[in-house]
C-alpha cells in the first residue's frame, strides 16, 4: 500500500472524526469571547492560543473542520448530481445537443474557476448561500464533460448495443448498463474536487465575501489573523496548515483511487 495513501487516509480519518465529534472535542465554545484573554499564546489551557477576541483557536479549528467538510460535501453532491445528469444526457444523444454543450463548456473552461465564481458572487451578492450557488454554477461543468466522454465511449460497447437491440429504455440503459461502469472516474474527480472546494471556500472567506464573520471557518480564521500575523503567528499557522493538509490528503486519495483503477484495467488488458 502506498505511503502517500496511508498518510492521506490518516489525515482524512482525523478530519472526519473531528467533524463528527466536534462538540465533544472542543474544550471551549468556539464563539465564546474573552477579551481579557485576547491574543494569548499557546498554553496548557489554550493549546493553540487565542485570537483577537479571546476565542480559543483550537476549538474554532475543530469547529471549522466540521463546517468546511460538511459544506464541501454538500457542494460536491450538488455538482455531481447536476454534472452527471447533464453528462449522461449529452453523451447519449450527442449531435446538436453535444455541440451546444461543448461550446458552452469551452466558454466556461476558458476562465479560471475561482475568478468566475468570484464574479458570480459579485453579481449575486455576499453570503454563504450565494457562495454555494456560485461554486456549483461553475464547477459542475467539469463533471459533465467527463461523463459525456465516458458515455460516448460506453455507447460503443457490445453490452450497450445489445441492450438497445433488446428495446430497453434509455433511462434503463443509462442507469444499469452505463452508470455502474463509469463511477470510478467520477469518484476520483469528486475526491480531488473536495479539496479544491475547501480551498475555494477558504479563499472567499479570506477575502471577506464567503461565510459570515461569526462562523468558525478556516478561511475566516485566516482573514481575522491578517492584522496579527507578526505578533500572533499561531492564529494564521493553525488554519493554514489545516487547509494545506486537507487539500493534499483529498488529492492524494483521488490519485491513489485513479492509479489503482488504471492498474486493474491494464492487468485485465
Amino acid at each position: 500500500m502506498s505511503k502517500r495513501f496511508v498518510f492521506s487516509s490518516f489525515i482524512l480519518i482525523v478530519l472526519v472524526f473531528c467533524a463528527l465529534f466536534a462538540p465533544l472535542l472542543t474544550p471551549f465554545d468556539p464563539q465564546y469571547v474573552d477579551v481579557a484573554n485576547k491574543l494569548a499564546p499557546p498554553s496548557a489551557i489554550h493549546f493553540l492560543g487565542t485570537d483577537q477576541l479571546g476565542r480559543d483557536v483550537f476549538s474554532r479549528l475543530i469547529a471549522g473542520a466540521r463546517f468546511s467538510l460538511f459544506l464541501s460535501l454538500v457542494i460536491t453532491i450538488l455538482e455531481g448530481i447536476l454534472g452527471v445528469g447533464v453528462g449522461l444526457v449529452v453523451g447519449w444523444y450527442q449531435g446538436k445537443v453535444e455541440a451546444v454543450f461543448l461550446w458552452f463548456s469551452n466558454v466556461i473552461s476558458s476562465f479560471p474557476s475561482f475568478l468566475l465564481s468570484l464574479a458570480t458572487i459579485g453579481i449575486l451578492g455576499q453570503g454563504m448561500a450565494n457562495m454555494v450557488v456560485a461554486i456549483v454554477a461553475v464547477e459542475w461543468i467539469y463533471y459533465a464533460r467527463l461523463v459525456t466522454n465516458l458515455v460516448r465511449s460506453a455507447k460503443q460497447e457490445s453490452y450497450v448495443i445489445a441492450a438497445q437491440t433488446m428495446g430497453l429504455s434509455t433511462v434503463h440503459i443509462l442507469r444499469h448498463h452505463i452508470l455502474p461502469f463509469i463511477y470510478k472516474p467520477i469518484l476520483v474527480i469528486s475526491l480531488m474536487n473536495i479539496g479544491n472546494i475547501i480551498l475555494m471556500i477558504s479563499g472567499f472567506s479570506f477575502l471577506g465575501i464567503g461565510v459570515q464573520p461569526n462562523i468558525a471557518e478556516w478561511g475566516m480564521m485566516l482573514h481575522d489573523a491578517r492584522p496579527y500575523f507578526r505578533t500572533a503567528v499561531w492564529m494564521m499557522m493553525s488554519p493554514g496548515l489545516a487547509i494545506f493538509l486537507t487539500v493534499i490528503s483529498f488529492n492524494l486519495a483521488g490519485e491513489y483511487v485513479d492509479e489503482k483503477g488504471w492498474r486493474r484495467r491494464w492487468k485485465k488488458g
